[in-house]
């Protein structure tokens, strides 16, 4: 079974691989997820070997701490971090105040002591009331030396533990060298220049205060990442109107209940996923399938929850509720795929694991190695080994991946593209084949009349025969012309196989298949028998119409082709894509659709294992496979496939099956889903690249490696803190600019 967990205390990308590969290990469990963006997991564990609190137990012993997801509202949870963002600004603006005091009193005397302006302030003083402006900064963000040494005495160090270990030892170095100078100033009476030089209470209230800015900016930046889940959540009123005993009355949303009975207004949110019983609305499809026109719906409709009405009023018997309507399934989806991993990210997960004791080790030797190039400057060597564990940045390699695929799902869900999990984004981008099932896939999956040939003056009171029969075929008649004039329809008869007679105003009308045409004995002229002949060479149903004995039309009627596939093929082959169709049709329907949308390659009266062993061979052959289908014959191929693509208004086994869910039903969003991947992929290895670039170059110029004459180039902890603050933000910021992406067609 799958459970999803809140876990407390994750801060880097450190903390997740220490979370992630601690679950893993407990028996039991087949698959763990850690999303560092929501501070969530995901586990599929088997519940006869492990348990909730075997896994709980398991996060708690690699240092943190986790509890089963709390089943609220999804707006509550959203408000929860805003309430918690707010109180970490607060904390933010005393810490900088406190700070910006702590700077102006240690620095600002030895700089107008530079311009020719001597304070002779006393230095015992001075560095005591630094130490006062440092204990607010060190209280509000005491969470890094208690999460970060928790960590440490664990095994886990994380980046709180870099932060606290450089804050820490700042601290006690100042206030070594502060009780040093009290003791040979005051008692012994002698020089202390040399300890008031190795005073970094400035140091460590900097260092704490800009990772503490750079986290919350990082924040509110990660939060613009989450914003299509917020406007999803948005999509759930929080009260709503039923009918209870054919009164009106308002409940919260928590409590509507299947079947029952919610009042639709215009301007109002449809709530829940239902049936509409009365009335008519026109509903804003957006949010949820992307279309960007509202869509009449009638009494008989299905209403989905999340779309907005807006014209029109009805009354809707709700069937799905909860985590079973669209709108919900539609959050965990992205939410689910915001929690999964590409493979691409597979190396950064190592390289987090392994990265901060790296860095720490460094720390040490560069301390060392200091210790002796500087004759024992315990002052020069503290600042470089500080430097280090300051400035490494563990977060630009977590966040690297993550915020991509969050934005990109998120900019996916806005165009109607449900993509799954961050793999399908990565597979999708290598795709190199595409197969395509034919009806409902291609074809609207709906007989329909395609041609008709001959007289149609009549054609009114063909359909008014026709409303009276309840057979597949009549449907495409009443879809043709669903508003027509009304005729007193007399002597209707149904012949099984053959078709439909009936009269009206006492002309006689016979529609139906040749069959019927010639027991009635009406004659075909060439003219009529050719055209006869081409429907059928086509694959259509063709249906003969005669009036008091005359034929006078044939009517082609058919699966259509939707409108945008023929355009959405010739791109996908400009995107150099080798298409295949699979159709379980017979070789003329097939080939005709083939030949009508330019496909080269066809296969046609197709079981559903035979689609299997096509998608089998074309795997087998290396190729990178996506299907595309709607069924569900098409669900093993869906499953097996590279990338698994369904459409949006096919059936619930084939969408479960899929990777990639086109919820407009076009293929035209092949292509945007193709592009999007393409753009997530790029994005994604630019923040990797600029992770791994930033700790290669930045960790060994904090360790002073360029610290030679003539440049003395070195970073103090101060520099190396915004530095790794800016680092996290860039990867953040970069991943936003995916929001910015359009379908170019």
């Amino acid at each position: 079974m799958k459970q999803k967990y809140d876990v407390i205390g994750m801060t880097c990308a450190s903390c997740q691989a220490h979370v992630n590969n601690a679950v893993k290990k407990t028996n039991g469990v087949n698959n763990v997820e850690v999303n560092l963006l929501t501070n969530s997991m995901i586990v599929d564990y088997n519940a006869s070997t492990t348990s909730p609190e075997k896994i709980i137990n398991a996060v708690k012993d690699a240092g943190y701490d986790a509890k089963i997801h709390e089943n609220i509202s999804l707006k509550t949870q959203n408000e929860k971090k805003k309430i918690a963002l707010k109180k970490r600004k607060i904390g933010l603006i005393i810490s900088l105040i406190s700070l910006i005091i702590l700077l102006i009193i240690s620095m600002g005397p030895m700089l107008l002591m530079h311009l020719g302006v001597n304070l002779n302030i006393n230095p015992y003083y001075q560095i005591g009331l630094e130490i006062i402006l440092l204990i607010p900064i060190v209280i509000i963000n005491f969470f890094y030396f208690t999460k970060g040494f928790k960590a440490l005495f664990k095994l886990n160090p994380n980046m709180d533990s870099l932060v606290a270990l450089g804050a820490t030892v700042s601290i006690i170095y100042a206030l070594y060298s502060y009780i040093m100078m009290i003791y040979i100033g005051l008692f012994l009476k002698g020089d202390i220049s040399q300890y008031t030089e190795r005073i970094y209470f400035e140091s460590a209230g900097t260092i704490l205060t800009l990772v503490s800015l750079g986290k919350y900016i990082e924040n509110r930046a990660t939060n613009r990442t989450t914003e299509v889940l917020s406007k999803l959540m948005n999509l759930s009123p929080d009260l709503i109107t039923i009918l209870d005993d054919n009164k009106e009355k308002t409940i919260s949303i928590e409590d509507l209940k299947l079947n029952d009975v919610i009042v639709i207004k215009p301007g109002d949110i449809i709530p829940a996923d239902g049936i509409i019983l009365s009335g008519y609305i026109n509903a804003d499809e957006a949010a949820i399938t992307g279309e960007s026109l509202p869509i009449y719906k009638k009494t008989g409709d299905r209403a989905i929850s999340g779309t907005i009405n807006r014209l029109g009023s009805a009354t809707i018997r709700v069937d799905k509720v909860g985590e079973d309507s669209t709108l919900n399934k539609l959050i965990n989806l992205v939410e689910e795929a915001s929690n999964s991993k590409a493979p691409i990210a597979k190396l950064a997960d190592k390289i987090s694991s392994i990265f901060v004791p790296i860095v720490i080790g460094i720390s040490i030797l560069t301390f060392i190695i200091w210790l002796f190039i500087s004759n024992y400057n315990y002052s020069q060597a503290i600042n470089f080994g500080i430097s280090v564990l300051v400035i490494s940045c563990p977060c630009a390699l977590g966040l690297a991946t993550p915020v991509a695929i969050m934005v990109g799902t998120g900019k996916g869900a806005e165009n109607g593209i449900i993509i799954k999990s961050a793999e399908a984004f990565e597979n999708l981008n290598k795709v190199d084949t595409i197969v395509l099932d034919k009806t409902g896939t291609i074809t609207t999956g709906e007989m329909s009349i395609k041609e008709i040939f001959g007289e149609s003056n009549d054609f009114d009171k063909v359909i008014a025969i026709e409303r009276l029969s309840e057979h597949p075929i009549s449907k495409a008649f009443i879809n043709y012309k669903k508003i027509g004039q009304n005729y007193s329809v007399v002597d209707f008869k149904y012949i099984p196989g053959e078709g439909i007679t009936a009269s009206i105003n006492e002309d006689k009308f016979i529609i139906g298949n040749i069959s019927l045409i010639e027991k009635n004995k009406i004659k075909i002229n060439e003219v009529f028998a050719n055209k006869y002949a081409e429907y059928i060479n086509k694959g259509d149903t063709t249906i003969l119409i005669s009036k008091n004995n005359k034929l006078i039309s044939i009517v082609s009627i058919g699966d259509t082709i939707k409108n945008d596939s023929k355009e959405a093929i010739k791109s996908l082959e400009k995107l150099g894509r080798n298409i295949y169709l699979l159709s379980g049709d017979n070789e003329t329907v097939t080939k005709n659709v083939a030949n009508e949308l330019g496909i080269n390659n066809y296969f046609a009266g197709v079981k559903p294992d035979g689609k299997l062993e096509k998608i089998k061979e074309l795997l087998s052959s290396n190729h990178v496979v996506a299907m595309i289908g709607d069924g569900v014959n098409d669900a093993p191929s869906l499953k097996i496939a590279t990338v698994g693509i369904a459409i949006g208004a096919g059936t619930d086994i084939a969408i479960d099956s899929a990777d990639i869910v086109l919820a407009k039903s076009s293929l035209i969003d092949v292509i945007g889903a193709i592009e999007l991947s393409d753009k997530v992929v790029k994005n994604i290895k630019m923040n990797l690249f600029w992770a791994f670039f930033y700790n290669i170059i930045m960790i060994p110029l904090a360790a002073g490696v360029l610290y030679f004459s003539p440049i003395f180039i070195s970073l103090n902890p101060m520099i190396a803190s915004i530095a790794m603050s800016l680092s996290s933000i860039t990867v953040v910021l970069n991943a936003l600019r995916l929001k910015s992406f359009k379908v170019n067609l």
